[in-house]
């Protein structure tokens, strides 16, 4: 699951850990929470969200969340101690929850989770720019890695490779939502007549040999959904083709 963000390119440090974590176990104490106080850390968090769901990422300073809820920026570091905890918990709380498991199976599990996944990248865009420095402490991002290591490890892989397994698929899916967000269309219709121009088999056989090939065809570049759907689904046949993890694994 994507880990906790880091703060804006000019930030020296990234917060406290245990700070973060406090932070974002709070705001999620107050999800349904009642009669609650004028300003809260879930009500900031909630309004920068909608800030930045509405104007991108760069719109987002405390000042603009304070004046969006019609107080002083300082009263918001009452509740939250900066930038970065923000963007923290702002991740957290955009995330969710992840869906319920469907009892189709381990494989149908981690296709709707990877699914969902790229369906909440594709509600909050920004959530794949904000730059990561730990693995996940909040509730929501935990639950989702919940989410995956619930379905791998009823699949037969060992048992100390659910993690590496969960963190490689969560992250194969940020970095090409993030590469999805950050591709240029325009760019992307051209693209497969300037390597037709350019190549030369002697020196590109591979790629000349592909050409008209999804992924380098003016049409399909830049259509990240198929190459996930097609990353994935190699993964899972690679695991379910793999030797059962032994009992003594504690994988059983």
């Amino acid at each position: 699951m994507p880990r906790e963000p880091h703060g804006p390119s000019g930030s020296t440090a990234p917060p406290d850990l245990d700070t973060v974590a406090d932070l974002l176990w709070r705001v999620d104490a107050e999800r349904t929470a009642e009669g609650r106080a004028r300003l809260t850390p879930r009500r900031i968090v909630d309004a920068a969200v909608a800030v930045v769901d509405a104007d991108g990422l760069d719109a987002l300073s405390m000042q603009r969340v304070a004046t969006e809820l019609g107080c002083t920026a300082m009263a918001l570091y009452r509740h939250v101690p900066g930038r970065e905890h923000l963007l923290a918990a702002m991740t957290d709380t955009a995330g969710g929850r992840p869906p319920a498991t469907t009892g189709a199976g381990w494989r149908a599990e981690v296709e709707a989770w990877v699914d969902a996944l790229r369906s909440t990248y594709r509600a909050h865009p920004w959530m794949v720019r904000v730059p990561t420095v730990s693995a996940p402490v909040g509730p929501n991002q935990l639950a989702w890695f919940e989410a995956l290591l619930s379905p791998l490890a009823r699949s037969g892989a060992a048992r100390d490779e659910l993690i590496p397994l969960a963190t490689f698929i969560s992250g194969a899916v940020r970095d090409l939502a993030r590469v999805a967000t950050e591709l240029d269309p325009a760019g992307a219709a051209s693209y497969g007549r300037i390597l037709a121009e350019r190549l030369d088999p002697g020196n590109f056989p591979t790629l000349c040999a592909l050409a008209g090939e999804a992924g380098l065809d003016e049409e399909e570049d830049g259509a990240v959904d198929p190459i996930v759907a097609c990353g994935i689904a190699r993964l899972l046949d690679g695991i379910e083709k793999s030797p059962p993890a032994r009992e003594e694994d504690g994988n059983r």
